[in-house]
C-alpha cells in the first residue's frame, strides 16, 4: 500500500504556469517550484478539484488499473462494490447490467455500495437518537474527514465516529467473504484511494470511473450501458447517497434535530467556521466536499456530472421507505485524530516587505485579483513567506516589470527609435534618437509633428501601404546626418515604428575613400597617358635610326661587291 503522497500526481513537464490548480484548491494545499506546482501532502484533502482544474492534465490521480489486473489473473476470489453513483456514469437505475459486466470482466461477483451506506445511514440515526452530540456532521465524506482534521482538529468531537459507506461495505464483504478475498471499490473519489491505503485489510484497491472505462475497453466491452436489458429491482431508500441532501434524505429524522444539507468545498469551510463560532446547536449537518454530492464526483465523467436525467433517476429509485437488511452485529466505530500543523505566519512588517517587493506601497497597489490563485496580495504575501508561492506568480508585478525592462531596453537602444501615431504625432522618440536630432529633451520631439523634424513621406507610406517593414538609406539634410532606417507598421496600435541607425561617419568614410579612390584613377589615367607619348616618341626615333642604318649598309654591302667583281 501507499500513502496520500502517491495518490495525486503531478507531471511537471505539463505544468504551464497557469495557477489553475491554486486558484481551484480551497485550502490552497498546492506550491509552486521552479515554476512547477506540487501537492503538499500534508496539507491535501484529495478533493480532486486540482485534476479537474488542470486544462493540460499535469494533475492526475494515480491508476491501479494494472495491480488489480493481476488481481482479476489471480487465483483469489475479487468481488467489486460499486458506488451508487454508478447510473450516472454508465445510464442504468438497475445495478444487473452493471454487475453482469463487471462478472465478464473477471470479478467474482459486485455488489452497491449503498448497502454499506445503510448500514452508515443506520448508525447516524441512532447517534442523534442517543443526543449523541449537540452538533453531529456526517463523516461519509473522505475529504471532509480531512479537511475536518487537518483544518479544523476542534470539530474532531463532532464528526460523526463510523466508517465510510465504502469500508463498511468491505467490512460486510469481509465477514461475507473472509480474509483471503480481495475487494475492489470502483466510484467517482479520488480520496477514497487514500482511505484504501490507509486501511489495509478493509479494501484491496479503489478505482475511479475512469480506470474502470480503460479496463472496459482493453477488454473491448461498452462503457456506455444506456438501454441494457435488465429485471426491475427492489427500490432502496440508501441509493440516494450521492445526491446532494441524500444522507439526510435515506435518515429516520428526530424532531428535536434540525437537519442541514452542504455541499461544495467553500460552502463547507464557511458552515464548518459557523460552528467553531458556536452559531449552531441541535443539528445533524451532511458536508460533502464535491459540488452536486458525489454525483459531481472528480471521477465522474464531465456529462454525467450534469446529467438532471441520472438524479432523477436515483431520486425515483430510492424514493421508498424500504432498504437494505440491517447488520446489528457488525461494528462500523472509527475514530478520527487531529492531523492539524499549525503554519509559521509572517509578522505584519514581514508581510509589508515582502508587498513592498511585490511594488504594492499602499493599499490601492494592492489590486487582489486572483490572477497567482490567491483571493488576496497579503494571501499571496503569506503563501511567499510559507514557501508555497513566489513573486513571479503575480501578473501585475511581472507585467510592470517587463514594462520597466522594455522601456529601459528602448531608452537605452544604441539604435535611434522613434514612434508615430495615424496623426503622424510623434509618441516616443528614445535617448539615442534625441542625439541623433540634436535636442535635449523629449518635449521638443514627444507630441510634435514628424514633418516637424525630418521628411514625412515614409511615415505615410508605412501607414498607406501596410507594409510590415521597409529598409532603405536616407539623408537627413537639416542635421547632416546619414541613416538607414526601417519602417515598421503596427497595425494593433495603429502605429509606425522607426528604426534609426547613424551612418554619418561610414558614408562620409565611404565618399572619401571615393574620392581618394577617382582622384588615383585620374592620376593613373595621365600617367599612362605621358608614357605612351614618351613610348610613340621612341619609337619614332628608332624607326628614323634603323632605316638610316638600313641604308648605310646596303650602300657598304654594294660597295664590296663591286670591288671584287673588278679583281676577277
Amino acid at each position: 500500500m501507499t500513502g496520500q503522497m502517491d495518490v495525486l500526481r503531478f507531471q511537471k513537464a505539463n505544468c504551464k504556469d497557469c495557477y489553475k490548480c491554486i486558484r481551484r484548491c480551497a485550502v490552497k494545499a498546492i506550491a509552486v517550484k521552479d515554476h512547477h506546482t506540487e501537492v503538499i501532502p500534508e496539507d491535501c484533502i484529495l478533493c480532486g478539484r486540482c485534476v479537474l482544474a488542470c486544462p493540460q492534465y499535469a494533475n492526475q490521480a494515480r491508476w491501479d488499473i494494472q495491480p488489480v489486473r493481476d488481481l482479476l489473473n489471480s487465483d483469489r476470489p475479487v468481488y467489486a462494490m460499486v458506488a451508487p453513483s454508478f447510473s450516472f456514469q454508465y445510464g442504468p437505475d438497475e445495478f444487473g447490467p452493471l454487475r453482469r459486466q463487471l462478472m465478464t470482466l473477471g470479478f467474482a461477483d459486485a455488489f452497491e455500495s449503498a448497502e454499506g451506506a445503510c448500514l452508515v445511514k443506520t448508525q447516524y440515526e441512532t447517534l442523534v437518537k442517543n443526543r449523541w452530540n449537540d452538533v453531529i456532521l456526517s463523516s461519509c465524506c473522505p475529504s471532509i474527514v480531512l479537511l475536518v482534521e487537518r483544518y479544523f482538529p476542534s470539530l474532531i468531537p463532532m464528526l460523526a465516529p463510523v466508517l465510510s459507506p465504502m469500508q463498511a461495505e468491505a467490512k460486510l464483504l469481509r465477514r461475507r467473504y473472509g480474509k483471503e478475498a480481495a475487494i475492489v471499490y470502483i466510484g467517482s473519489c479520488i480520496a477514497a484511494k487514500n482511505e484504501c491505503d490507509e486501511t489495509p485489510g478493509l479494501t484491496d484497491y479503489a478505482l475511479t470511473y475512469d480506470e474502470l472505462n480503460a479496463l472496459f475497453v482493453s477488454n473491448k466491452l461498452p462503457v456506455d450501458l444506456h438501454g441494457a436489458v435488465c429485471s426491475p429491482e427492489p427500490r432502496r431508500r440508501s441509493r440516494s447517497f450521492p445526491l446532494p441532501g441524500g444522507v439526510i434524505g435515506c435518515m429516520d429524522q428526530d424532531e428535536a434535530y434540525s437537519y442541514l444539507s452542504v455541499d461544495g468545498l467553500e460552502n463547507c469551510i464557511a458552515t464548518l467556521k459557523e460552528i467553531q463560532m458556536g452559531r449552531l446547536h441541535n443539528c445533524f449537518i451532511e458536508l460533502r466536499a464535491c459540488t452536486g454530492s458525489c454525483a459531481g464526483g472528480p471521477k465522474m465523467s464531465a456529462d454525467a456530472r450534469n446529467r438532471l436525467e441520472g438524479r432523477i433517476r436515483i431520486a425515483h429509485t430510492a424514493d421508498t421507505t424500504e432498504d437494505f437488511d440491517p447488520q446489528p452485529t457488525l461494528r462500523l466505530e472509527k475514530v478520527f485524530h487531529s492531523r492539524y500543523a499549525e503554519a509559521k505566519m509572517p509578522t505584519e512588517k514581514e508581510i509589508e516587505a515582502i508587498l513592498r517587493k511585490l511594488g504594492k506601497n499602499s493599499p490601492a497597489d494592492e489590486l487582489n485579483c486572483g490572477t497567482c490563485g490567491y483571493s488576496t496580495c497579503r494571501e499571496k504575501a503569506v503563501a511567499i513567506y510559507q514557501g508555497k508561492a513566489d513573486i513571479t506568480m503575480c501578473l501585475p508585478y511581472m507585467k510592470k516589470r517587463a514594462e520597466s525592462l522594455s522601456d529601459k531596453i528602448i531608452y537605452n537602444s544604441p539604435n535611434a527609435i522613434i514612434t508615430v501615431d495615424h496623426t503622424l504625432q510623434v509618441q516616443l522618440a528614445n535617448k539615442a534618437m534625441l542625439e541623433l536630432l540634436g535636442v535635449a529633451s523629449e518635449d521638443a520631439v514627444v507630441g510634435h509633428k514628424i514633418a516637424d523634424l525630418m521628411d514625412d513621406f515614409e511615415f505615410i507610406t508605412a501607414f498607406s501601404s501596410g507594409e510590415h517593414s521597409k529598409f532603405r538609406k536616407a539623408y537627413l539634410e537639416q542635421y547632416d546626418k546619414y541613416v538607414e532606417q526601417v519602417f515598421t507598421c503596427d497595425e494593433s496600435n495603429n502605429m509606425v515604428i522607426c528604426l534609426m541607425k547613424d551612418i554619418t561617419q561610414a558614408e562620409k568614410a565611404r565618399q572619401n575613400l571615393q574620392k581618394t579612390k577617382s582622384e588615383a584613377v585620374e592620376i593613373t589615367d595621365q600617367i599612362i597617358a605621358k608614357q605612351m607619348r614618351i613610348v610613340h616618341e621612341i619609337a619614332s626615333l628608332l624607326g628614323e635610326t634603323a632605316a638610316e642604318t638600313k641604308v648605310a649598309l646596303t650602300r657598304l654591302k654594294n660597295t664590296v661587291a663591286a670591288e671584287e667583281e673588278d679583281q676577277l
